[in-house]
């Protein structure tokens, strides 16, 4: 623990956590500093003062990460108060370089070995940092290990880019990423094998067929189309998720259930197909305040890049006025199109609404 401690007082850290308190060594006009960023409070510690901040955050410490290009340190206190201290290889090879506060953060460094290894374009990497961005306020990060299931996870590389963010913060993310296709799942497998990801695992299965005998933090669905998104949401309220976060693609089924309602609104086709991804996400997000959700609507990509931008961000956080208020809206939106969304039929006795007479 004493190397952790004089390794965190020298030169060459990029970032240390300590119980969810993230401390970055930042070059300001006055000086070098390091900054200390717990919750929604940030200040900016001067460097002679940085010993005694640091001895605190350590006196009553349970969990302590230290990463840096020449290796990572872990810590952890046991319920004796002894301290077991691992080695690990560097999170990222970046190297170290005092950031002015005023610099633009990322959730991981632009030259990540994640966006080598998947290969993807600049475009794609800023959806990447974007995702991680939305996902960030989830409170999940605070813990030592998170469980993460993506329901057809295809090329993976945002899921991957959670385990990369969860390294950042010493958080170990465990990620199961499901596909039907075999060949998806051997590529994923060689990426993530490549990147050094152990904690990341990857079946050929459904979500529908998806079991699993151990507690889901957080369930991510990214573009599943059609009511496969449905069938994301009812497995991460079945498999007691947390969270879920979900941003659906094409909008088929009610698309076509309303199509023989012709009036000025629905006698186009473009219109006809934006006012079913409305009606869609809005009993998606009803269906989830009423099992228990709070949930935010978002807009996950530019609308530049794609109509299909918008996200569901979903916290377990039960309230009874909430999911009384969620059903009221469901029923009302449900029986007004006179639609019969999959997500019902899909969470059955979980969504307890009722047909309107």
């Amino acid at each position: 623990m004493e190397e952790l401690r004089e390794r965190a007082l020298g030169d060459g850290w990029r970032k240390l956590v300590v119980d969810g308190v993230a401390a970055t060594p930042v070059s300001l006009k006055r000086g070098p500093a390091v900054k200390v960023v717990d919750g929604s409070r940030t200040e900016t510690v001067p460097r002679e003062e940085w010993a005694a901040r640091l001895d605190s955050l350590l006196a009553s410490a349970r969990n302590v990460h230290l990463l840096a290009p020449a290796g990572d340190v872990h810590a952890r206190r046991t319920k004796k108060g002894r301290w077991l201290v691992s080695h690990g290889k560097a999170s990222s090879q970046t190297p170290v370089v005092d950031a002015h506060d005023r610099e633009r953060h990322r959730a991981l460094p632009q030259d990540h070995p994640l966006f080598r290894a998947t290969k993807i374009s600049r475009d794609k990497e800023r959806q990447v940092q974007h995702y991680v961005e939305l996902l960030r306020p989830l409170p999940l990060w605070d813990r030592d290990v998170i469980r993460v299931v993506d329901a057809g996870c295809g090329k993976a590389y945002m899921s991957l880019a959670l385990v990369a963010y969860g390294r950042e913060v010493g958080t170990r993310v465990e990620l199961v990423g499901l596909d039907t296709n075999p060949e998806v799942i051997a590529t994923v497998r060689t990426i993530a094998d490549q990147l050094g990801y152990a904690e990341a695992e990857f079946e050929a299965t459904s979500i529908e067929h998806y079991e699993s005998d151990q507690p889901i933090d957080l369930l991510v669905s990214l573009h599943a189309c059609d009511t496969a998104t449905d069938e994301a949401i009812a497995a991460g309220v079945r498999l007691g998720a947390e969270a879920i976060v979900v941003a659906p693609c094409c909008h088929h089924e009610l698309a076509a259930q309303i199509a023989g309602k012709k009036d000025a609104l629905l006698r186009h086709g473009l219109l006809l197909g934006r006012q079913a991804d409305l009606v869609t996400d809005a009993l998606r997000a009803a269906a989830l305040e009423t099992v228990g959700y709070r949930v935010d609507v978002i807009e996950f990509v530019s609308a530049e890049h794609t109509a299909k931008n918008v996200m569901l961000r979903a916290e377990h956080s039960w309230s009874a006025t909430r999911a009384e208020r969620a059903a009221a809206e469901y029923v009302e939106l449900r029986d007004r199109w006179g639609v019969e969304p999959a997500i019902e039929r899909l969470l059955g006795d979980r969504l307890a609404v009722s047909r309107a007479r």
